[in-house]
């Protein structure tokens, strides 16, 4: 049974819309849109409401940091930018618009239908993310205080690590391609602070209007 008083908590908090034009952002620093601070803003509000916030560790790319570090900043909350927590580098397809890459169409099909064996030109494998993603994962789970802590990253960080909190095979597309995490959603874990506990994933891809109260 998981003891609420002494189990860590862990809010991983997807960035907003961003303002640039449909594309793969991976490691390329596009910023937030209007709407996807307010956004992000709104989901922060409710999640520190609920449960406050004790620690943020963010990307720092861009679309997380900007908002991150701000938040920091005017609610006095301790951050750390980690770049762990960085989406998947997609190299050459990396932040070009999907309209300027008809010509490399069925390689990004080859991707997106087994990214395991399909890397990007130039990118990053799917085993080079889900290393740096566990070990940040372990480092945070090694660290157990009972705090809460808010990650800023991306769906793609967010599926990988909800993969190896539950031991799934992350090589399976299917893991990326049906679970749904949309701009500024929070997904909630905990872990109880004992030898051998599991994670306990209570929500995933919520947002205010939705969410539950505890």
């Amino acid at each position: 049974m998981t003891d609420n008083k002494t189990a860590a908590k862990f809010t991983l908090l997807r960035h907003g819309a961003v303002a640039g034009r449909p594309a793969l952002y991976g490691h390329s620093n596009v910023t937030l849109s209007e709407q996807g601070l307010a956004d992000m803003q709104a989901s922060v509000d409710y999640i520190d409401k609920c449960e406050p916030i004790d620690r943020i560790v963010s990307s720092p790319l861009l679309r997380c940091a900007m908002f991150a570090e701000e938040y920091a900043e005017t609610s006095g909350k301790e951050i750390i930018l980690d770049s762990r927590l960085s989406e998947m580098d997609f190299g050459r397809w990396d932040g070009i618009p999907f309209d300027r890459l008809r010509a490399h169409w069925s390689k990004l099909e080859a991707f997106w239908e087994n990214p395991y064996r399909n890397t990007p030109p130039q990118g990053e494998t799917l085993k080079q993310f889900g290393i740096r993603v566990k070990s940040l994962w372990r480092e945070l789970a090694e660290h157990n205080q009972g705090q809460h802590y808010l990650l800023v990253c991306h769906a793609g960080v967010i599926k990988m690590m909800l993969a190896i909190m539950l031991d799934i095979d992350w090589r399976n597309a299917l893991w990326f391609s049906q679970l749904k995490v949309d701009y500024a959603s929070f997904t909630k874990v905990e872990l109880a602070a004992y030898s051998k506990a599991m994670p306990i994933v209570k929500t995933i891809g919520c947002k205010p209007n939705c969410a539950p109260t505890k």
